[in-house]
């Protein structure tokens, strides 16, 4: 095995750092990605939940007393940043890297314009649909909100039994709202969860209001803290994911031997290994791989969470939950409790926009820039989502 090269050139974004060590620090720079939300949604929402429907009305001083450790942020205070940290600055690519194609400022401008259109269509709202944004935070340390560089937007159909998880690429080129043309990641980091909501919202025309994040320094602890999750790995796919195994190892002063991937197989994961794994966008095609590989952890860690005991669930989460920011109200959280039961035997539903064959690459900004072809992929992801 030897990624050190991909490992050390890929340190230019957080992704996983061991809290008991945690570098706020240190200059060095780690790669973007990797699996940045999976358990937020069954844990710190399913499992939560399902506490509270196993053990009745009883539980509900407990349920209180886990979600007060939540960081529940209301959307009026969260501000809008004006200027990013250097931290922040985005991500540019070689020549050799590129594969978005040069276009002109009328080019530039006809895609402006194809966007505004879009704004012309209803965003659709339907009571028979719940949808949440899964949200995956990059940062060094909490003095900005990050980039989502993971986001899932879940929707939960009520009327037609079954859950579509949705994974929205990070370098979706969007116009947001008085800031201006970036990827959809920038959302976060200059409002936070508003913000990138009403983004998403914008863009997409299917209205999200709730969030769930998690700041990704603590990752590795929380999938510790779950216990681990069974995943199959590929030979290729664990060459890759040792380099990051190794780097985030040396960052922690911990020694990577006993969590590196011997080779293809099956594994029971602990978090070191889950996030090297979820991080890979060398194997397959690049960042839109590297989301199926988020919603299938997220899909597995659901499965675990599914086998726990009433004790385990009740031990995990209280730990779990302190990690988790949101902006559902307790009201709001305990009115779905009512509809769990039914939830949990939903179909599951997954994809990704840019939907395949269906968006162009533009380079911009010493960037690659993902354009959907917005028509077509609205119309797709209204009928997914509302059938």
């Amino acid at each position: 095995m030897n990624r050190n090269q991909e490992s050390n050139s890929d340190r230019t974004r957080p992704d996983g750092s061991y809290r008991q060590e945690r570098p706020e620090n240190d200059n060095r720079k780690k790669k973007k990605g990797g699996m940045r939300l999976g358990m937020i949604f069954a844990v710190s929402l399913c499992i939560v939940l399902g506490i509270v429907i196993i053990s009745g009305a009883a539980i509900y001083k407990l349920g209180h007393g886990m979600y007060s450790n939540i960081n529940y942020v209301a959307d009026n205070d969260v501000p809008v940043m004006e200027t990013l940290p250097e931290e922040a600055e985005e991500e540019t690519l070689s020549t050799e890297e590129r594969r978005g194609v040069d276009v002109t400022d009328k080019e530039l401008k006809s895609i402006h314009d194809m966007m505004s259109d879009v704004e012309a269509v209803d965003v659709k709202e339907d009571d028979e649909i719940y949808n949440i944004l899964l949200v995956g935070v990059d940062r060094r340390d909490k003095s900005w909100n990050g980039n989502s560089d993971s986001m899932i937007l879940v929707s939960i159909n009520k009327g037609e039994d079954r859950v579509s998880m949705v994974s929205l690429m990070r370098d979706t080129y969007v116009n947001i709202a008085d800031i201006g043309y970036k990827k959809l990641n920038a959302a976060y980091a200059y409002g936070a969860g508003p913000l990138l909501c009403s983004t998403v919202t914008d863009t997409f025309r299917v209205q999200v209001d709730r969030y769930v994040a998690v700041d990704f320094f603590d990752l590795i602890d929380i999938i510790d803290c779950i216990g681990g999750v069974t995943l199959e790995v590929s030979d290729k796919e664990a060459e890759v994911a040792n380099g990051y195994i190794t780097d985030m190892c040396n960052i922690m002063n911990v020694d990577p031997a006993p969590h590196l991937f011997s080779g293809g197989g099956t594994f029971y994961c602990d978090g070191i290994q889950a996030v090297g794994f979820a991080r890979n966008r060398y194997v397959g095609n690049s960042d839109f791989e590297r989301t199926e590989r988020q919603r299938y952890v997220l899909t597995q860690l659901l499965a675990e969470a599914k086998q726990m005991s009433l004790a385990q669930i009740t031990e995990k989460v209280q730990t779990v939950l302190q990690y988790v920011t949101m902006n559902i109200p307790e009201a709001e959280i305990w009115d779905l409790v009512k509809e769990l039961p039914d939830i949990m035997n939903y179909k599951i539903e997954s994809s990704r926009i840019p939907y395949d064959n269906m968006y162009d690459i533009i380079w911009v900004d010493n960037q690659d820039m993902l354009v959907p072809y917005w028509e077509d992929t609205l119309a797709k992801l209204q009928e997914q989502i509302y059938g």
